[in-house]
């Protein structure tokens, strides 16, 4: 009876370490829970955002669920940096209670330009979410990091200050508003003989663009816009005190000062060698704005061994009948005309450019009667 005993318990022993096993090879096999990871989209996603629907989903985010030891509420949050920065100034785009969420094509839009993608060029931006918790010191989690490819549309408005810009002087309560449309800034604003700058974001002097700013990046400028040499290198304004069209053109780099509110009394020039060939339609002739009186300036490139006339009025539609000029009744006037350009005897004896295609400043003084290209 004992040994029965005895036996009997031998096997609940062995039974409760084969118990003890189970379990332990139980626990060591239990998957491990999944990573706090970005799910779709995958990095290297390329989106072009459209104008036309900026109400629509551009892209949409989900992600693993972050794993705390205590079940509790978690807030998620997008956020995006500039490509390779490591989020040293992440900007947080949305908040979720969920593991996902959508960003629609006119919030990725303004974003990627304030992180520096240029309009209608494909850049780089990143992505992480954020996971925080309301528990009191509670550390947030952080996922992993993708990037995306955008090609954003438009372009960020633009700031300028100082005492020359009249109404704005040396302070942020009333800058100039620099309007954006297809990275062409402009504004209507009143011109004194003084300094000023331009500034990329509203209130940040650090963000400021001084004259040699653009020259460095090889923008040509109207002569009435010089440097100040006032130590910091700001624009100043020497031309005819009064209202002027302050254009800064980022896609031909070109800034232009034109006197008046409006276009009214400005020459045209239209033809092969300017920008928008010989075509009226949209924006294609190229104003040639009144800097001084009689004077008639604009930065534009023109084109090696193409031809071009010149308009003294347009009428907002083809304004062929337009009062214009070639080439033999500027001669006929008595006008001295730069080696650049000679008669092209094309039938219509417009002018042809014979110079290197450059962007330079066209000018044509009707006092002095001359026409240069420098």
């Amino acid at each position: 009876m004992k040994n029965i005993y005895k036996y009997l318990s031998i096997g609940l022993m062995v039974l409760t370490l084969n118990s003890c096993e189970d379990e332990n090879n139980f626990k060591i096999l239990e998957p491990k829970e999944a990573a706090f990871e970005i799910v779709t989209p995958s990095t290297g996603t390329s989106i072009i955002l459209s104008e036309a629907t900026p109400n629509n989903p551009a892209v949409t985010f989900t992600w693993q669920p972050a794993v705390y030891t205590v079940p509790t509420a978690i807030t998620y949050t997008v956020q995006f940096a500039k490509n390779g920065t490591d989020f040293a100034t992440p900007v947080d785009i949305t908040e979720s209670p969920t593991t996902n969420a959508t960003i629609n094509v006119a919030e990725l839009n303004l974003n990627a330009l304030m992180l520096g993608v240029a309009p209608f060029t494909e850049g780089t931006i990143d992505v992480r979410i954020k996971a925080t918790v309301g528990t009191t010191g509670a550390e947030p989690k952080y996922s992993n990091t993708i990037n995306l490819s955008v090609t954003p549309f438009g372009c960020l408005n633009q700031y300028g200050v100082g005492a020359g810009l009249v109404d704005a002087g040396w302070n942020w309560n009333s800058p100039v508003v620099m309007f954006c449309n297809d990275n062409v800034l402009t504004a209507t604003v009143n011109l004194t003989n003084d300094t000023f700058r331009f500034f990329t974001t509203e209130g940040d002097w650090g963000s400021g663009r001084n004259f040699p700013y653009y020259t460095g990046e090889g923008y040509v400028i109207s002569s009435t816009l010089v440097n100040a040499n006032d130590g910091d290198s700001n624009f100043r304004f020497i031309g005819t005190p009064g209202s002027h069209r302050l254009k800064i053109n980022e896609n031909n780099k070109t800034i232009s000062a034109f006197q008046g509110t409006d276009a009214t009394g400005s020459f045209w020039l239209v033809g092969a060698a300017t920008p928008g060939g010989w075509s009226w339609a949209g924006n294609n002739e190229t104003e040639l704005g009144k800097i001084n009186n009689g004077v008639y300036e604009v930065p534009v490139e023109l084109k090696n061994n193409e031809t071009f006339r010149v308009w003294l009025a347009n009428d907002g539609g083809d304004s062929w009948g337009s009062p214009n000029k070639n080439f033999p009744s500027y001669i006929a006037d008595g006008y001295t005309i730069s080696a650049d350009f000679v008669n092209a005897n094309d039938g219509d004896s417009n002018f042809r450019y014979v110079g290197a295609t450059a962007t330079k400043l066209f000018k044509i003084d009707t006092v002095n009667k001359t026409i240069t290209f420098n």
